[in-house]
């Protein structure tokens, strides 16, 4: 594999801060805390950044600011991402039905990053917010590899630690047979969800303690496999705090290309998850019919 020039990833990394925090400006120094750039380094990076336009440097302030350029690259992502662009008008609706927050994610690498929200969780700890990002270790993002071949379930485990491996190939075979049963996947609050949501908030609002802050989201997101996050069987009776809804938007291979979720969702019944989940699932799965994607036919064993 080809080691990406220093450079390039540092203003990926400078790209992806300023997207995860959206309306904000940060100084040289600030952006240098936040992202381990020696001071030097970040500077030509920025000045680079500025002069293509996808930087803006008040003249005043001396902060940086997202630049009226990569509005033309965000517009060109969405002509190149149909499925992403349908999904986003799918939202709101959905958001307004069932009076809960709408996100879309994709998988890049070993992150979960979120693309697009609409409306507010009915659970203050699950919200979350555009450009956003997870490290997308066992139990998290389940969607995306319920119909994996074995080798990518495998690799994806290989992110945690050997003792919570242990732990998590006896519970996800389990759970991911539940996800492609019903076609999306339906996880519960507990207190290890509600701190993830916590540390997500405190991640958007103290952009200098990004690093430690990130280190804590992994851990937060392995300690999850160790508690009972997908919820296997509804009892319709039975009443849920609800952490996610996900339903999964297919590509022409029949990979998954983005998530649909419904966030956030308080006292629901079990009757209700189920109608829910449903209603996302067929929403997910026009996208797939209208991007010209297929539902897989059968999943790797």
């Amino acid at each position: 594999m080809v080691r990406p020039a220093l450079a390039a990833s540092r203003a990926v990394e400078i790209l992806n801060f300023f997207a995860a925090h959206p309306g904000g400006t940060f100084t040289l120094s600030e952006l240098s805390s936040s992202l381990g750039i020696n001071l030097a380094s970040a500077l030509s990076v920025l000045q680079s950044l500025e002069d293509a336009g996808y930087l803006v440097r008040h003249p005043r302030r001396k902060t940086y600011e997202l630049g009226p350029a990569l509005v033309a690259v965000g517009d060109a992502a969405l002509r190149s991402n149909r499925a992403v662009d349908l999904a986003r008008g799918e939202m709101r609706p959905l958001a307004e039905e069932f009076s809960t927050e709408a996100i879309i994610s994709v998988s890049v690498g070993d992150e979960l990053v979120i693309l697009a929200v609409e409306g507010r969780p009915q659970l203050s700890s699950a919200d979350v917010r555009v450009g956003q990002r997870m490290p997308l270790v066992p139990p998290l993002g389940q969607v995306f590899f319920a119909w994996s071949p074995p080798h990518e379930v495998d690799a994806w485990l290989g992110r945690l630690d050997r003792r919570m491996q242990a732990t998590a190939r006896v519970h996800l075979p389990v759970t991911l047979a539940a996800v492609r049963e019903r076609g999306y996947s339906i996880t519960v609050e507990s207190p290890t969800r509600t701190e993830i949501g916590a540390t997500l908030e405190r991640l958007a609002d103290r952009p200098r303690e990004a690093p430690r802050l990130r280190d804590r989201l992994a851990e937060l997101a392995a300690a999850l496999g160790e508690e009972d996050y997908e919820l296997v069987g509804v009892d319709a009776d039975a009443t849920y705090d609800i952490t996610t809804i996900v339903a999964p938007v297919f590509d022409a291979q029949g990979q998954v290309a983005l998530a649909m979720t419904l966030n956030g969702l308080r006292q629901v019944t079990g009757r209700q998850v189920t109608a829910h989940g449903d209603r996302l699932a067929a929403t997910a799965r026009l996208v797939t019919k209208q991007t010209g994607g297929r539902t897989p036919d059968t999943y790797f064993d």
